[in-house]
Parts: structure tokens; sequence; C-alpha cells
């Protein structure tokens, strides 16, 4: 398999997984409201804005791998590889995050030491436009009254001190109702000692439901997004090593492109169309004499090495004799390129 089709297949993989991060990013903000508990521990913020990261840089770099590995562009496989390292750093910071948060809720730690950031909270509700919508929506959503307890946690709102500009205490928010279009279900301070509070108001503190749903159904989510994290790693470093690869691939592509597929390039003064070897322009200060070139006869010797031996006619077919009858071991004889001798 070669670098496109590679590329185009992890990317293919990535971004499907893009969308499954991001959908489950936003049901852990939308719907579980994660973000709202972060005065217990702020991983309650950082894994699902995490995970949302990852999902769109995913989304991006998916795309962008894609359209580089078809077009075969090195400056968008650079950006690409250098957008995977950023989506790999945050997937291994959402991984230990996720663990650490997972280990706080199964050991239910977080829940008992964060009462009094809670009941701080609780009492800038009437003052804090931002505190108040928050704890409405907690309210809510997930049918609650109050902080902590079963059964009794409403009564976290009289203990918090809050009273009226007459001097009576407040009672509970609207968002505790039942039926929240009946205006002023619980603001009077007797919905305390009310025995058929449950009849008007949720009466279980959000932090107790909430803590129930969440290793119900956010602590099995975390371990099966940890496992997947992991993998999804992995794949994120097969890819930046594959367009680094391909980016190298391109380069030297380029490069033996440029040189003549790896040969030496013609010295200059070489007319178009002719070899190296059938055209030798090269200016020579000592053009009779030996050189290490080739000259215009083909032969490794210079014109008068060749004229001087032909005219005085002693290296003509003439043996080299030494005494009567002892012949020379060297007998030189003519070639066949232009008289040559060897």
């Amino acid at each position: 398999m070669g670098y496109v089709p590679a590329l185009c297949f992890l990317n293919l993989g990535l971004l499907i997984s893009s969308t499954a991060c991001l959908y489950l990013g936003s049901i852990l903000i939308n719907i579980y409201l994660l973000p709202s508990l972060d005065l217990l521990t702020s991983n309650f913020a950082t894994v699902p804005y995490l995970i949302l990261a990852i999902g769109g840089l995913l989304l991006v770099c998916s795309i962008i791998g894609i359209i580089a590995a078809v077009v075969k562009s090195r400056v968008a496989l650079i950006i690409y590889a250098v957008l995977l390292g950023a989506v790999f750093t945050l997937q291994l910071a959402s991984i230990f995050t996720s663990m650490e948060l997972r280990n706080d809720m199964e050991r239910r730690v977080i829940f008992q030491t964060g009462n009094g950031n809670v009941h701080n909270e609780l009492k800038r509700y009437w003052d804090d436009e931002t505190v108040r919508t928050k704890w409405d929506t907690l309210q809510r959503d997930f049918q609650c009254c109050g902080a902590f307890n079963m059964r009794t946690g409403f009564q976290d709102w009289s203990r918090l001190g809050n009273y009226q500009q007459d001097g009576q205490q407040r009672g509970v928010p609207n968002s505790c109702c039942l039926d929240e279009e009946d205006g002023g279900c619980g603001n009077t301070e007797e919905i305390y000692s009310d025995p058929l509070a449950y009849e008007k108001i949720n009466i279980h503190g959000c932090m107790a439901i909430m803590k129930n749903r969440l290793l119900r159904d956010i602590a099995p989510v975390l371990l099966t997004y940890i496992a997947c994290a992991v993998v999804l790693a992995l794949i994120t470093i097969l890819a930046m090593v594959l367009s680094a690869a391909y980016v190298a691939a391109i380069t030297r592509r380029s490069n033996q492109e440029r040189d003549g597929m790896g040969m030496y390039q013609a010295p200059a003064g070489h007319n178009a169309g002719t070899s190296r070897y059938e055209d030798t322009t090269l200016s020579r200060p000592y053009p009779d004499t030996l050189d290490s070139g080739i000259n215009i006869n083909g032969s490794l010797r210079s014109i008068r090495t060749n004229r001087s031996n032909y005219q005085d006619g002693s290296l003509h077919g003439t043996p080299i004799i030494k005494g009567d009858n002892h012949r020379a071991s060297l007998y030189i004889e003519p070639s066949n390129e232009a008289g040559t001798v060897i």
C-alpha cells in the first residue's frame, strides 16, 4: 500500500473518531452538566472540554490530511503533521485527567471534601446572576433542590442565612418547584417545616442525585473512552509518522528529478540532444599532450603521441627484438581506432 491510500485510510478513521469525540463531549456538557461540578474538582470541566477540542482538531486534521495526500502538497503535509502533534498532546492530557476523574468518582472523595465550596456558592445565589443561572439549570434538569443529602437536600437553603430586605428568611428558589409556573411555591420559610413539602418541591439534593448518576453512567463511559483514546493516540502517531515519511519521499523525488534521476548534469557547453561522450567542447590548454580526458579520436592518448609514433615508423607492426633469438614480450600493433597504438 502506498502513502496516499494509507493516509486516506487513516484519516477516514480519524474523521469518524472526531465525530464520536464531538458527540461525547456535547453529551457530557449539555446533558450531564459536568462543567457545573467544577467546584468539586476542575476535572469535571477539563475532561469534556478536552474531548471537544480533540474532536474539533481531529475533524480539521483529517480533512487537511486527505487533501494533502491526494494533491501531494509538501507544505500541507507538514501542517498536517504539526496539527497531529498538538492533537496527540491533548489526547495524552485527556487520558490522564479522565483516569483521575474516574478514580475520584469511584472513591467518592470529591463529594465529601467539596461541601464547603458548594455551600459558599449557594450563599451567592441571590446576588450573583451567574451562580443563579447555574443552579437553576442544575435543579431543573436533575429535578433536585439544594446540594447534599437525599430527602432533605432542600434544607440546605435554610442553613445559608439568606434573608430578604424585610428580615424574613428566604425559602427555596422557584427552580425547586415541581410546577415552576406556580410562582412562589416555596418562597417562604414555612416550606422547611412543611411535612408535605415533597408535594410542592423537589426534596433531594443535586449532588446526591448527580453522584448516583455519575457512578452509573459517566464512570463506565470514561473507562470506555480511556481505552478508545489510547488506540486513537496510536493511530494519530502512525498518521504523523506516515505524513513525515511522505514529505521525505516527495522531497527525495523532486531532488532526483532536478538532478536528472541521480546522474551528473551535462557539462556547460554541450549541445542539446547529444550525450556527454559524443560532444566534448571542454577547452584544453595543451591539446597535443597526454591527458586523462577523452580526445576527439576516442583515445586516451593525445594526438601528438599518436602522430609522432607513426611518423618515424618505429612502432608500425614491428616487434621489439633483443639479440638474435629473443623476442620481447611486448608487441605493439595498430588498433582500429584511427591508428591508435595501445
